[in-house]
């Protein structure tokens, strides 16, 4: 048993509970107690925090850790561009299995090192092949960190998944895109239903589905991707609108918006996460509400890649979940959540004169708590310190420079707080880290391996990354140009719908 005593403790419940001098006692892996002046049982360990700030761990609602060595490596590039740099065609790298593991390990220490209790990581995999996903969920299980991690999939033609690909491309590449052997959607769905008998609840390791995006999936995986979702009540994780492009290509190639495919394949539920979301019509928000989906809000990536702000206001407004992620860290370039919990309490000021409808840094709580919780079907699990719920907490240091003097530690932790205030980390009733320092693993042995294999991924796959990409570049550029001047119906024109807020 573990007594967190004296704290200033954010029980981030309905009620909005806060107690000055808190206790809170876990035993096992559950919070059996929230209180003031509680006994302490024989034997317990007692944690001091009269200096301390006790809340619920943060949740990093989206992630690609298969990214994790190629962070600052691009700048000045749309998505559709910067896809090509980081998964080009006709490259498909032989990693070694430690590599996996690796990158996994340095997005889960940053993860943990900014509040992280709980990582969505939507590991792209190129190989379809159970190696990434055991080695990420073994990084984390090491970690003590809670992974939700998803099984990637796509099996239509890239060529089919872009607008105008079948009419820039030579015939020469359509006809060697065409040869490739994908893997099948059936083999895609045993993989998942693999990796869930393998991992799933499992030393905090979820799995889940992930869909790459609609345009991306034939009708026939994302019906079975629905039926799968509706049998064993597995949330989905797809990518949805992050680009005008991808609205174009809605109007192309299904003659209706992303969001409305989704609902014709039965995946648009409750269960549904739409990553990003920003290039929406008003009808499109309403569908989402009504069917009360998830998006995660990442605003690092959103803002470097150029994809534009997605309108949280209206889908609050709309009564759809608004979660906090990150993103990828070769997009947003970093696993620290509290950047994006920073940029996310920010951005929404700009949208609109209306100041009543800006977003606050109480509203990014909950987005990084209870919404991020619900997107992946845990709310009941975590989010806040109340009695039966898995011991997921974060002390922070009340006496570090941007909590001084502290008014509100929500709003301290949005704007002014420094990136080591997060001290302590536990993690189902584990000390995960305490007082900056995880416990473990060995912490500069990790750091001197990953360094070793960052600059081995440098040195002999990112100039085959940039080889591939290059030849592929002009046809991507032009596809890219071609979609931003290409008119959008008035059904599917975001712009015509009202100012964003």
């Amino acid at each position: 048993m573990i007594m967190i005593k004296g704290g200033h403790v954010i029980v981030n419940d309905i009620a909005g509970r806060v107690l000055e001098r808190g206790d809170v006692l876990i035993d096992g892996d559950r919070i059996a107690d929230v209180g003031v002046d509680l006994p302490v049982p024989p034997g317990a360990r007692v944690i001091d925090a009269q200096n301390r700030i006790v809340m619920p761990g943060l949740i990093d609602a989206h992630m690609h850790s298969n990214e994790a060595f190629e962070m600052g490596r691009y700048d000045n590039q749309p998505l559709e561009l910067w896809l090509n740099e980081v998964y080009p065609l006709f490259y498909l790298p032989d990693l070694p299995p430690r590599l996996h593991y690796l990158r996994a390990m340095l997005v889960g220490i940053v993860s943990i090192r900014s509040g992280v209790t709980s990582l969505q990581d939507d590991l792209i995999d190129l190989h379809f092949k159970p190696t990434a996903v055991d080695q990420a969920a073994q990084a984390y299980r090491d970690l003590g960190l809670r992974g939700w991690i998803t099984t990637s999939m796509w099996d239509e033609d890239y060529v089919a998944s872009l607008p105008y690909m079948d009419e820039i491309l030579p015939a020469e590449v359509r006809a060697r895109i065409a040869a490739q052997d994908g893997t099948a959607t059936e083999a895609q769905i045993e993989l998942h239903e693999e990796l869930r008998a393998m991992w799933h609840g499992r030393d905090g390791i979820r799995i889940i589905l992930g869909p790459s995006g609609p345009q991306r999936c034939s009708e026939k995986l994302l019906r079975h991707v629905a039926e799968i979702s509706e049998r064993d009540d597995t949330p989905i994780h797809c990518h949805v609108l992050e680009t005008r492009t991808q609205a174009v290509t809605g109007q192309r190639k299904y003659g209706m918006t992303l969001p409305s495919w989704l609902r014709e394949t039965g995946c648009m539920t409750h269960r549904l996460t739409m990553n990003h979301a920003i290039w929406l019509t008003d009808a499109d928000i309403a569908m989402m509400g009504q069917a009360r989906c998830s998006i995660t809000h990442n605003p690092l990536a959103n803002l470097k890649l150029g994809s534009g702000v997605s309108p949280v206001r209206k889908l609050l407004r709309a009564g759809v979940n608004v979660a906090l992620g990150c993103d990828g860290v070769a997009s947003a370039d970093t696993a620290n959540l509290l950047q994006a919990f920073r940029l996310a309490s920010l951005i929404h000021k700009i949208g609109t004169p209306d100041y009543e409808q800006w977003v606050s840094a109480h509203e990014v709580l909950h987005m990084a708590t209870h919404a991020a919780a619900r997107s992946s079907l845990m709310q009941d699990e975590v989010a806040s310190l109340e009695v039966g719920k898995s011991a997921d907490i974060i002390l922070l240091d009340r006496n570090e420079w941007g909590m001084i003097p502290m008014y509100d530690p929500i709003r301290h932790l949005a704007f002014s707080a420094g990136e080591d205030v997060v001290r302590t980390s536990i993690i189902r009733g584990r000390v995960v880290m305490e007082e900056r320092r995880l416990t473990t693993i060995d912490e500069d042995a990790i750091r001197a391996e990953i360094v070793d294999m960052a600059r081995w991924y440098k040195r002999v796959i990112c100039p085959e990354l940039s080889r591939h990409a290059a030849v592929s570049a002009p046809w991507v550029k032009a596809m890219y140009q071609r979609a931003q001047t290409d008119t959008l119906d008035d059904a599917f024109d975001v712009r015509r719908t009202a100012p964003l807020a």
